[in-house]
């Protein structure tokens, strides 16, 4: 009758407390560039890409009149390898036994490079980091023409501003408040440009 939780206070010896396998985690939000990103591996500090500056000149010749020669010109390019890192010191003892350290250490790290790669390739900046193609001075682009609303004719015009031979394999990209923006363009009836597809597949 004398024994209670509050007399087993303050190290609850036979009522300790109950710990869960769980852990609560912070959210982190990563960016799909990588996804769609060409990656490769590099075993130096820059890549040298082999580049080609122009094609071949033919013309149209009548009949026996002499084709003239001609040669397409190569070049390089030369890519930057941007390093991201850190270390994270855990003891032996620590490693041995505590339950899902290290599985949650890795996950952290996995977290934290996976954010920080997503925003330097879409607004990279600094020395150290990759240029992001929203900051790159060579990325060309098509202005909206108004700070805040978003046109749907704007988004027609960027859509054929890109050379055809790349549009069928191009990737959209954006943030989630010009995707909502977007999907609630609607017709003068009120309609949503943006409709559910008729046929599986076909967007």
């Amino acid at each position: 009758k004398s024994l209670t939780v509050a007399g087993d206070a303050p190290g609850y010896v036979l009522a300790p407390e109950d710990r869960a396998s769980e852990f609560i985690r912070n959210l982190v939000e990563f960016s799909p560039v990588r996804a769609i990103a060409d990656v490769k591996s590099a075993g130096s500090h820059t890549v040298i890409l082999p580049k080609r500056l122009s094609i071949t000149n033919a013309k149209w010749k009548g009949e026996a009149v002499a084709s003239e020669a001609s040669e397409p010109t190569f070049g390089e390019m030369e890519i930057a390898i941007k390093e991201l890192n850190t270390h994270v010191d855990i003891s032996n003892w620590l490693l041995e036994d505590a339950q899902n350290v290290e599985s949650e250490v890795r996950l952290a790290l996995a977290e934290d490079f996976g954010a920080k790669e997503g925003t330097a390739f879409v607004n990279g900046t600094l020395a150290a980091e990759p240029k992001g193609f929203m900051t790159e001075a060579g990325i060309a682009q098509s202005i909206n023409g108004h700070a805040a609303n978003l046109s749907a004719d704007a988004l027609i015009s960027l859509m054929y501003a890109l050379p055809a031979t790349y549009r069928n394999r191009g990737t959209w990209a954006m943030n989630g408040t010009t995707l909502a923006t977007i999907r609630k363009l609607k017709d003068g009836q009120g309609n949503y440009l943006w409709q559910p597809s008729y046929q599986a597949g076909q967007p």
